[in-house]
């Protein structure tokens, strides 16, 4: 919307890049704030704004792909504006939704830095990964799974699966996220829960 801020600030060092839609449906990129680095986690849509808004920060910027299809249209020309340092999965390095090159794949998680995990999560696919901040106990899911507006989380179980997914790989992944400390979920689609997170999740695999 064109008098929407270009952010919200979620939390200590965690924004949120707003008015982002994947196709017409409204979605969720973020901004971590490190000591030496910002980390996006999937890659907002460019405009002017949002680009004054990174650099805002003075520090170099990278960003970590959540999924293969989340389809960014717009990392190619982040790479060339900013210098943006995309990293993906080496396991979705071939899924057809990924329309830029990624500047690293990887198999080993990165370390971006002591206050940040990346996870490996497949299932959505193959090369599904969630981000814990540590600080705020925060878990960026991306399509690993999603909140409705209860908080609850939507039964992905009961959604049709595409080609690229594994039912059996998501659930075995949302499990092992429990072992995780987290509080708050920052998906890609739908809605943010805060500090009932990981207790919904409990909830959602009892019976799974």
């Amino acid at each position: 919307m064109k008098n929407e801020p270009v952010y919200t600030k979620l939390q200590t060092d965690i924004y949120e890049i707003n008015n982002q839609f994947f196709y017409s449906e409204e979605v969720h990129t973020y901004l971590i704030e490190l000591d030496d680095k910002v980390l996006l986690f999937d890659i907002p849509i460019y405009s002017e704004e949002i680009e004054k808004f990174i650099l805002s920060f003075n520090k170099p910027a990278y960003a970590i792909i959540s999924h293969g299809s989340c389809g960014i249209k717009d990392g190619t020309k982040w790479q060339e504006k900013i210098g943006l340092k995309i990293y993906a999965h080496k396991n979705d390095e071939n899924h057809p939704w990924i329309r830029m090159k990624p500047d690293v794949l990887f198999t080993t998680t990165p370390n971006f830095a002591d206050n940040i995990e990346v996870i490996h999560t497949p299932g959505h696919s193959a090369g599904s990964i969630c981000v814990l901040e540590k600080n705020s106990k925060s878990l960026f899911s991306g399509d690993t799974f999603h909140g409705n507006e209860n908080g609850e989380i939507i039964d992905f179980t009961q959604e049709s699966q595409s080609e690229y997914e594994n039912l059996k790989d998501r659930i075995s992944s949302c499990k092992k996220l429990l072992t995780y400390d987290f509080v708050n979920v920052y998906p890609f689609h739908y809605e943010i829960i805060r500090e009932e997170g990981k207790e919904s999740l409990r909830k959602f695999l009892k019976d799974k």
